[in-house]
């Protein structure tokens, strides 16, 4: 390979840093000048100090150009260069080269251009300094001490300064010109890469997807037909024992997969927010009633106070508040052992539309220790592993949590005494859609009794309801899951199939899968709804999804359809979701289905946090009825005593405090 084209291979060589390719085109570039500059020199009759200087440093140059680059000291290299031109190549050209009637002028001139493409940060600054006074003391040299200078003859004159002109500007065009090149290289690497990680968040995108549908449409089967198993009337205590324990380990094996996916998913930085209009009526009452069972198994008393000036409607990710609020509330229950768990809702409104939304999560659980917050939302960490390790979990939850309200550009703060309970606050920026106030909501437990055998929500023995999907197990276990309505269920495997079958007959609900070969839920929806003499063009359609998420949800509303139902469904959903759209007249709701339990009201316990300057110098000094007006949390003091360690919120009287001290406490 011919040295010019090895040359230039080297500095193209992207495995080589910026500053090691700089070092050899610079290195090179200089040393070429100079053997110009020195065949110039010898021909015109240049000082001789000036030609051994020149031809020193191109013997010297190549020697510690290759030295450097096989010890890796590209750095040093550079400094060595710029130094040998600042102290010994410009004032040698100076002094011994006519002063500013030679060529010196123009090299002094390239010398802040070597400066600044050879050197960065503060070196940079620094030479430049320095390469600026030696340059003024060599000028004041040259006007108050003129003898110091060698002169230069007219014609001497004319030649250097020639000479010099086009070296430093053929120099400064190949350096500007290497530097361009380097920058276009890198630009189109750039651009590649960015097209590549597009593609990849693309990709990932697409597994994620497919991994949530792939997953959860078997997880639909288990615990469809396990359902179906502890509705047999005549099961023995045996299989509806083994029949919970699956459908237990179903549910946690979802709840995995739920955590695993989206960390993946923010993680690759392919999670998006999604806003939507949201009832925060609706979207409360959901999620306690899924807390509720959970904490009164436990024996815990869940507590909820919603601020009754909450716009009724807001505009944010709706499914992202839900998980944030699940993900606290389980967590809460899970370390509750006894007592209480919280769920406190503020809002302020910030104008333009907007409010900030302050969730709060307390339980009165074991608390977390102190030197544990630091790590407290580290994806996979278990705090006080020890006491932990028969709570079932990935770790992820409040790493999630974290993520999530990042990306809502939100905040999250923990207060914890450790084995008193935590308190976790969730600050959150909400659009409003519909300022009118929540006012009071009055959340009816839906847990049903635990009943010996089951019964169907409703009957509705007059209506007729479609499921299509490609899945056959799904279909059985979807129809079966509905047989004890009375509902006429048809069942196809197809979108080409269920536009045949809308032609003929018409049905009150149709239940329709999204993922299907050939021609997908969203693409049957517009053949049915545009359906030139269909019989179903009006008909609510519910779309059955294995592809949970935000942008998901806002796919459906926007393609126009009438409900959401997430795989795996149970039979409850499938018949809450029916009963929103079945009309009345065909519609028996069974007395059984009356809900269980006293309901709660979010305002009867209501307060707003207020701010409150301390006087005093601790807080049991202030009255007990003020403590209680302003709910003002207490951290207990630590008392220990011959009878044992005792912990004291309440304030200690005079006398108690005399007898105290009298006792040489």
């Amino acid at each position: 390979m011919r040295p010019l084209e090895k040359f230039r291979q080297t500095i193209a060589d992207p495995e080589l840093s910026y500053e090691e390719r700089t070092f050899i085109v610079l290195g090179n570039l200089g040393n070429a000048a100079m053997s110009i500059a020195l065949i110039f020199d010898i021909l015109f009759g240049e000082n001789i100090i000036e030609i051994i200087m020149l031809a020193s440093l191109i013997v010297g140059t190549p020697i510690v150009t290759y030295l450097c680059r096989k010890n890796n000291k590209v750095f040093l290299g550079a400094i060595i260069e710029v130094c040998d031109l600042i102290f010994i190549i410009l004032p040698v050209t100076f002094f011994f080269g006519g002063g500013p009637r030679g060529g010196g002028v123009f090299w002094i001139v390239f010398g802040y251009i070597f400066v600044g493409v050879y050197l960065s940060g503060v070196l940079r600054a620094v030479m430049m300094t320095v390469h600026t006074v030696i340059s003024i003391a060599n000028y004041f040299i040259w006007y108050y001490y003129p003898e110091f200078i060698h002169p230069h003859s007219d014609e001497m004159f004319f030649a250097d300064g020639l000479v010099s002109l086009i070296l430093v500007g053929i120099c400064t065009f190949f350096m500007l010109m290497y530097q361009k090149s380097i920058y276009t290289d890198e630009n189109k690497r750039a651009r590649a890469e960015t097209a590549r990680v597009e593609e990849l968040n693309r990709s990932q995108n697409r597994f994620f997807s497919s991994m949530s549908h792939e997953i959860r449409t078997p997880i639909n089967s288990i615990l469809g037909l396990n359902e179906l198993i502890l509705r047999e009337p005549d099961a023995s205590e045996e299989i509806v024992k083994d029949a919970d324990g699956i459908q237990g380990a179903g549910k946690m094996l979802l709840s995995l997969i739920n955590d695993i996916l989206d960390f993946s998913k923010i993680e690759a930085g392919s999670m998006d927010i999604v806003p939507v209009d949201y009832h925060v009526g609706d979207l409360v009452s959901e999620i306690v009633n899924m807390i509720w069972l959970r904490a009164r198994d436990k024996g815990l008393e869940l507590d909820v106070s919603i601020d009754p000036g909450v716009p009724s409607v807001l505009y944010g990710d709706e499914v992202r508040v839900k998980q944030i609020l699940i993900n606290l509330l389980n967590n809460a229950v899970k370390y509750t052992a006894e007592g209480t768990v919280g769920l406190h809702i503020d809002s302020s409104v910030t104008g333009d539309k907007k409010v900030m939304l302050q969730i709060s999560v307390s339980d009165t659980g074991m608390g977390i220790k102190k030197e544990a917050l630091p790590y407290l939302f580290d994806a996979f960490k278990r705090v006080d592993e020890q006491k932990n390790r028969r709570i079932e979990g990935t770790g992820l939850g409040l790493s999630r949590v974290k993520q999530l309200v990042d990306l809502m550009e939100g905040t999250v703060e923990v207060n914890s005494v450790y084995g008193e309970g935590s308190e976790f606050v969730v600050t959150i920026k909400q659009g409003v859609s519909d300022a009118t106030p929540v006012g009071e909501l009055s959340i009816q437990n839906l847990g049903k009794a635990r009943k010996n055998s089951y019964e169907s929500s409703f009957k509705a023995t007059d209506a007729s309801v479609l499921i299509v999907d490609d899945n056959e197990m799904n279909l059985e276990v979807e129809k079966k899951l509905l047989s004890g309505t009375g509902m006429r269920v048809d069942t196809v495997m197809s979108g080409q199939e269920a536009i045949k079958q809308t032609l003929s007959t018409h049905y009150d609900v149709i239940l329709m899968d999204h993922l299907m070969p050939e021609m997908d839920g969203i693409e049957c929806l517009d053949h049915i709804r545009h359906q030139t003499g269909g019989l179903n063009r009006e008909v609510p359609v519910i779309v059955l999804t294995a592809n949970a998420g935000s942008e998901n949800r806002d796919l459906y509303n926007r393609a126009g359809f009438d409900g959401y139902l997430v795989k795996p469904v149970s039979g409850a959903s499938l018949e809450d979701a029916l009963i929103k759209h079945i009309s009345e007249d065909k519609l028996t709701l069974r007395k059984s289905d009356m809900r269980m339990g006293d309901g709660i009201s979010t305002t009867r316990g209501y307060f707003r946090k207020a701010p409150v300057v301390i006087t005093s110098t601790t807080m049991c000094d202030l009255p007990h009825n003020l403590i209680k007006k302003l709910h003002l949390n207490l951290l207990p003091v630590t008392i220990k005593t011959e009878e044992g360690i005792f912990k004291d919120t309440v304030q200690m009287g005079s006398d108690e405090l005399i007898r105290y001290i009298d006792g040489g406490g």
